[in-house]
């Protein structure tokens, strides 16, 4: 180690170690949750004031704001590192890693806030497991979604046991921003974006409260290990030691966790269970894109607040503690498949791009869920079948996590991008993507997509208006005019490129509305079709093919021999074929150097 680093960490483990001594009393520490009996959960305010009461006690804590909400709220962050290194740069000369901790996203959600609070209250001023500042930065987003919060009421999902009044899930542009990780309308989203890529956390934890199915485990949780949007290596290090653990640990805690699934059917679980990738609109499938590991926490909406609260409080202490440990080993893999994705290796095999679980593909598990009663309903009067709490059971049934490709695609070397697209281009800064810009016009040869026909969604979906197009893949000389973008997939975000720009991704940039003008042009052009009388004997005058595409038309369709209106919209399409050849054709183009 650096002998002035030494020395410096030193210094600031003495002088905390004397202020603790004088001024902390650790009962001012309780936090709001815990005074309240796990009752109610703080308010915004509450909570950065508790974040800068943890940063002016310590020299391990920087409290600070990553940007603003589109009210004027501060997003706020604490940033806790052993040796008082609070910028990426500084905590990467250290050797650390980095765990980001995420809460809030969903501000009706709040167990993360008031679980996080307590770990680093007990980590900083109880000094309760502190080794994993070890080899461990953490960052804690208190609160992402910090105007829906404010939007506090005790009626917010009133299927949820506890907190007694809490915020909203969407942001108050009425964005969720667990569907904005790809598309990034939200400011806030946007902001994240910088953090993220900045500081590149190794472990992403998010933390939800689910919805849906009843069951005894207080938490389940989502990590990709079974498709390819993780690189192998990163994978194998994540399912072989970091899952393996947090399951093993969770369960000595009393807190047995299961993967995050949903049932064939709802009320009967004998019936099957089904887990499956993230898309990378959502969190932690975005995590996967970039080769970092993405952990969806989702507690249980009926567990009691009190249970869910401590549940996430044991599993962030366990992914410290696992985290400190091996944190070399998760480097290593970590470097590894940062290795593969910006080489030629990683276009060595077609890129999946969709998935769907396999029905075919199964294994046998015992699940915690509750024994069944039928009651008569005092409401209705109807007979319903509900779950006995009295009866806690493990059954055995069939559990589905198998990925089927649905969609693959071979990667390019580049993709190259018309600089009109200005709004694409925009993006793939806040996504902090390479890419280079052409000094002068060209024209190459690369792939290209020719939309044919689109499916545009019947309602908006988080803003935008979705779209399903079909294309041809063709060959093409195109000319790109001088400030084109060449994106060259020899990098690290390459997989979060190609989920950019594939059309046929389900996070696409087309999916979401960004091409739209290309899926369906709008055109300019326009005839009266009687005047197709003149020009089209001018066309077959002047187009011995035409002429003889022409007649056999007439010859194969004697419908369309006798209608008048039928032949000249024949010639009308063939005439605005050659005036807007390109009003189809995709402005990315796939370029192949091999």
């Amino acid at each position: 180690m650096n002998k002035f680093l030494f020395i410096y960490g030193l210094i600031v483990t003495l002088l905390m170690a004397c202020g603790q001594d004088k001024t902390l009393n650790p009962e001012e520490f309780v936090t709001f949750c815990e005074q309240t009996g796990f009752q109610e959960t703080p308010r915004y305010d509450e909570t950065v004031a508790y974040c800068k009461r943890l940063a002016e006690i310590s020299p391990m804590v920087r409290y600070a704001s990553f940007g603003k909400s589109p009210q004027g709220r501060d997003l706020p962050l604490l940033i806790i590192d052993k040796g008082g290194h609070f910028t990426p740069e500084a905590v990467r000369r250290t050797g650390h890693v980095v765990m980001l901790i995420q809460a809030c996203i969903h501000a009706g959600e709040p167990d993360g806030k008031d679980a996080g609070l307590m770990f680093l209250r007990d980590l900083l001023v109880h000094q309760k497991n502190i080794e994993i500042l070890d080899h461990v930065t953490i960052l804690f987003i208190p609160i992402f979604n910090v105007d829906g919060h404010e939007q506090f009421s005790d009626t917010n999902r009133i299927n949820q046991n506890g907190p007694k009044a809490l915020g909203t899930r969407m942001t108050a542009q009425n964005i969720n921003l667990n569907r904005d990780f790809v598309k990034a309308d939200a400011p806030e989203m946007q902001h994240w974006l910088d953090l993220y890529h900045h500081w590149m956390p190794e472990l992403f934890i998010d933390i939800h409260v689910t919805d849906g199915a009843d069951f005894q485990y207080v938490t389940t949780y989502g990590l990709d290990t079974s498709s390819n949007n993780l690189e192998a290596n990163i994978r194998k290090w994540t399912k072989e030691v970091f899952e393996k653990q947090l399951v093993e640990q969770m369960a000595a805690v009393n807190y047995p966790i299961f993967p995050y699934f949903e049932p064939f059917n709802w009320n009967n679980p004998e019936a099957g269970i089904v887990s499956f990738p993230s898309a990378p609109q959502y969190s932690n499938g975005y995590a996967g894109t970039v080769n970092r590991i993405g952990l969806l926490v989702e507690n249980h909406i009926y567990k009691p607040y009190e249970q869910r609260v401590k549940a996430t409080y044991e599993l962030l202490q366990i992914c410290g503690q696992l985290l400190n440990t091996e944190y070399a080993n998760l480097q290593k893999s970590i470097a590894l498949s940062d290795e593969v994705t910006a080489s030629t290796a990683l276009r060595v095999a077609p890129l999946a791009l969709s998935y769907e679980v396999s029905r075919a593909d199964s294994v046998m598990i015992d699940f915690k869920t509750w024994g069944k009663k039928t009651v008569k309903s005092d409401l209705s009067g109807a007979e319903w079948t509900t779950f006995d709490y009295d009866k806690p059971i493990t059954i055995r049934t069939g559990f589905y996590a198998t990925p089927k490709v649905v969609k693959e695609m071979q990667l390019p070397d580049a993709y190259i991008i018309k600089p009109e697209c200005t709004h694409v281009i925009e993006l793939l800064d806040r996504h902090h993507i390479d890419y280079t810009r052409l000094e002068d016009s060209t024209t190459m040869l690369v792939g290209t997509y020719r939309f044919t026909n689109v499916t545009f969604a019947q309602r908006q979906y988080e803003g935008h208006i979705t779209a399903t197009p079909e294309f041809t893949a063709q060959n093409e000389r195109v000319h790109f005019p001088a400030g084109s973008v060449m994106v060259s997939m020899n990098q690290l975000r390459a997989r979060l490129v190609a989920h950019l720009l594939e059309p046929a991704a389900p996070s696409s940039l087309v999916y979401w509305g960004y091409f739209n003008t290309y899926l369906q042009p709008t055109s300019e052009f326009y005839i009266n079709l009687g005047y197709m009388e003149v020009k089209g004997c001018e066309m077959l005058a002047q187009n011995p093919e035409l002429r003889s595409k022409f007649e056999a038309l007439k010859a194969s369709d004697p419908a369309f021999a006798r209608n008048p209106q039928a032949i000249l919209q024949f010639f009308m399409t063939e005439l605005r074929r050659n005036v807007e050849p390109d009003a189809n054709l995709y402005p990315v183009g796939r370029v192949i150097y091999r």
